[in-house]
């Protein structure tokens, strides 16, 4: 039997006899030469060693991970890394070398460690097989050097010219695409074991994730600046094109106009039933030119001219020019506004666009017999208009995108009801160039309120509220 196991026993003999002060005493007695030994104060102090190192890879790892969940730009993220290498692993070289597509080749990032000179900058092409960095990045298998000075596997030259002895390189790769290697080097000659390559290899990982997003945020941006070219280009086309459309729509109208008159000579009834179907075309034709001309102003973020003007009259007149057609559909409108109504402060002729767009909706889709509300409140630093009909409605799922540029309800299109379905678009972007709302409120078969507010001139004088508070609460 061991001395060890016997010094055992008789200890745990002793507790039972002695108890636990009687135990102790005869512990310190049988291992005290032992304690006083050289040999376990050495595997101690190993041990202390040991476990620093342990702590610092681990310090290495989460300073990493925090670098690579917040990165910024790709080169100060890079370089960052570099930093918490160096600083926690003592080392001599931290180097990134990523692929330059253009010229096949592993270039150095900015930002290294242990490379002050120009001339230490490694650029190295693929074709050179006789680079450990080549391989590694090939492969995707690490890469140990005990000696790099003297280690056929590394070109010496720049071994001697970073005065480098051990070497790690490790792949930067994600799901088998390779950005590039990582390099670590010191000046101690067989530095580094396996669970230093370990550790270089997870933190090399963190490093593709952060070139990874760095490549999908550039895709990004330049996905959006083609995005906005396009767009620029499509406003310029529209813009164009409805105006080179305006002015013979306009020329088409008048003639029909004169024709239908009798100013050129009588027309029989057949003639006149097509000059009227003409001219309604010409005129929806128009509409749609001069919605597109808005829409393309409007989405240039053109500017609101302010105006102090009462609304009222602004809503009665366009109720008076639907009138005619009201009366001729069987349809009855009314305007209800409160007489201490303050003024608005708006783009009088903007807002009437906006006032006409829904009306003349709300007109279009209520059945004959039906009846059109236009209701004004007070609502002291603003002043909500309600347009509300009992038309045919909308779909629950048509709201999610009524104000969608030529989007159409499912309904409207069935019903062949006539429309370009910019009306709601166009109103939409002038409310909200203003800073007022505009929303709907409908069900399928029950009719539809359509709400919008804007400023009022008590916005300067309300007893202290906000622009966004104010919008909210209207």
């Amino acid at each position: 039997m061991s001395l060890g196991i016997l010094k055992d026993i008789a200890w745990l003999g002793a507790g039972f006899v002695l108890g636990a002060g009687g135990s102790l005493f005869l512990r310190e007695t049988f291992y005290k030469d032992e304690l006083d030994s050289q040999g376990l104060k050495e595997e101690l102090t190993e041990t202390q060693v040991r476990l620093d190192a342990k702590s610092r890879e681990i310090k290495t790892l989460q300073d990493t991970v925090r670098s690579a969940a917040s990165p910024t730009d790709l080169t100060a993220a890079l370089a960052g890394i570099v930093s918490i290498v160096t600083r926690h692993m003592e080392v001599d070289l931290v180097a990134f070398l990523l692929l330059d597509e253009a010229s096949q080749e592993l270039v150095t990032r900015p930002g290294a460690y242990g490379l002050e000179k120009e001339e230490q900058i490694y650029k190295i092409s693929l074709m050179d097989e006789n680079a450990s960095s080549v391989r590694v990045f090939k492969t995707g298998k690490p890469f140990v050097a005990g000696d790099a000075q003297a280690d056929p596997g590394v070109i010496t030259h720049y071994a001697k010219l970073w005065d480098i002895r051990s070497l790690i390189v490790v792949p930067v790769s994600k799901q088998g695409h390779s950005w590039g290697v990582m390099r670590v080097g010191s000046r101690k000659p067989y530095a580094f074991t396996q669970e230093h390559v370990d550790l270089m290899g997870a933190i090399a990982e963190d490093a593709a994730i952060i070139i990874e997003m760095s490549v999908l945020n550039q895709q990004l941006l330049s996905d959006r600046e083609q995005l906005r070219a396009l767009s620029r280009m499509k406003d310029e086309f529209v813009s164009t094109v409805s105006h080179e459309f305006k002015t013979p729509l306009t020329t088409l109208a008048g003639f029909l106009g004169l024709m239908l008159e009798g100013e050129i000579g009588p027309v029989s009834e057949d003639q006149r039933r097509f000059m009227v179907m003409a001219k309604n075309a010409v005129e929806r034709l128009s509409n749609m030119v001069s919605d597109l001309l808005d829409i393309s102003r409007l989405e240039s973020d053109m500017k609101m001219e302010l105006k102090r003007f009462s609304l009222t009259p602004s809503l009665s007149s366009i109720i008076e020019a639907h009138n005619l057609e009201a009366t001729a559909a069987k349809k009855e409108i009314h305007l209800d506004s409160p007489k201490n109504l303050p003024e608005a402060l708006a783009d009088p002729k903007w807002i009437s666009v906006v006032a006409e767009n829904l009306i003349s909706n709300a007109l279009k889709f209520t059945k004959p017999g039906g009846r059109i509300s236009v209701s004004v409140f007070n609502k002291g630093d603003c002043i909500e208009t309600i347009i509300e009909d009992d038309g045919i409605g909308l779909p629950q799922e048509a709201l999610s995108h009524i104000f969608e540029k030529f989007y159409r309800a499912s309904n409207a299109r069935e019903l062949n009801i006539s429309g370009t379905g910019l009306g709601l678009a166009i109103s939409k972007k002038i409310i909200d160039l203003h800073g007022g709302r505009l929303w709907l409120e409908s069900s399928l078969g029950k009719g539809t309120k359509a709400h919008f507010v804007i400023y009022s001139v008590n916005r300067y004088g309300g007893p202290g509220q906000n622009r966004t508070e104010t919008m909210q609460e209207a």
